[in-house]
């Protein structure tokens, strides 16, 4: 079927048109207005997944699914407006990951890069280039692209985490590439991810480097940011005029993303204090660490508690409120991506 659309018979050109078909070329005078927008118009809309519904069903896939039946026991969170592209919003995927105790997820590596932010549990630990990574709840581990990383469970408690990818530009410019089996402890064939640049600083931020930039825990990893460190940090920065704090994890001393596609804050709230309203180029995919609130997207209020997931798309006015004293968010955005490809555009409210 034919990408043009059927030249009027009158139109003094339409021949020229159907010659141009046969030879799969367009014109571009007379679709110009549909090739070049005004504004960024995202084609999915702000969608919410609630802990009270996800947690049910992740109780059925641990009791349905072992991990003899799957690489990962997760639960991926997909738009419909995305159909079979396994997105959550444009160029970010999300999910939610299980490990029970003593389960092994085997080692991997892929091109993807990846993030983990535990929601609930601990005790299990996430292997990155032979590193071991604790994963505790609230702890934020990396496993950048084409890095080995297993996940293992030495203690009690089950463990959900998030899962965060760029998985739908990855396959958008066809460069995924897969292998399995490395063991966690051998460093034969192991890249060594170089550190990202900051393209798209926030002075408005406090920064959050690795645990291997403090010392902290037995194994500092470059690979992990505890919570121990990172609620401290927040916490203890200065509040901006509408209440909120704001912490970004940095991959070190130069400041940059902790990914080169994938950017990461933590946003605490001011209880009943809208945020300053802003929207962005940039996608985002929330999680709520603690406490509840609410937060207006385009035209849409999402009203969320512990555990939700929602997602903010692109070039939509963005507020939160929180209707306790201690609501904490984390962002995984596409911000450093955008920065790097000079696209990003960031807008606030007057």
């Amino acid at each position: 079927m034919s990408l043009l659309a059927e030249p009027s018979a009158s139109a003094p050109y339409a021949d020229l048109i159907s010659a141009l078909d046969v030879v799969s070329a367009q014109p571009l005078w007379d679709r110009y207005g549909r090739v070049t927008r005004r504004s960024p118009s995202a084609v999915d809309q702000p969608m919410l997944w609630p802990w009270v519904q996800m947690s049910p069903l992740i109780a059925r896939a641990i009791k349905e699914v072992s991990m003899e039946d799957a690489e990962r026991r997760v639960l991926l969170l997909t738009h419909p407006a995305f159909r079979d592209s396994f997105a959550t919003t444009t160029n970010l995927s999300a999910g939610l990951q299980t490990l029970l105790p003593g389960e092994v997820a085997r080692a991997h590596r892929h091109t993807l890069q990846a993030i983990r932010f535990v929601m609930e549990g601990g005790g299990a630990q996430t292997s990155v280039n032979s590193q071991a990574c604790e994963m505790q709840e609230g702890d934020l581990v990396l496993t950048p692209a084409w890095t080995w990383h297993e996940h293992v469970h030495p203690g009690t408690d089950r463990v959900v985490w998030f899962d965060g990818l760029d998985l739908p530009l990855c396959r958008d410019i066809d460069t995924m590439f897969f292998e399995l089996g490395e063991p966690a402890g051998s460093a034969q064939n192991q890249f060594d991810p170089p550190s990202t640049s900051a393209p798209s600083f926030r002075p408005d931020a406090v920064h959050l480097k690795p645990d291997i930039f403090e010392g902290h825990g037995t194994s500092p990893s470059r690979f992990r940011y505890a919570r121990q460190r990172a609620w401290p940090a927040l916490m203890g920065s200065t509040a901006k005029a509408d209440g909120s704090r704001l912490l970004r994890y940095v991959s070190d001393d130069k400041l940059g993303a902790v990914l080169p596609t994938l950017d990461c804050y933590l946003q605490a709230l001011g209880k009943n204090q809208p945020t300053q309203r802003y929207r962005s180029t940039s996608n985002a995919v929330c999680v709520v660490a603690q406490g509840q609130g609410s937060s207006q997207v385009g035209d849409k209020t999402i009203a969320w508690q512990r555990n939700d997931v929602f997602t903010l798309p692109h070039w939509n006015w963005v507020s939160h409120i929180a209707a306790s004293d201690d609501a904490v968010i984390f962002m995984m955005t596409d911000r450093e991506l955008l920065a790097s490809l000079g696209y990003l555009k960031d807008e606030v409210a007057s």
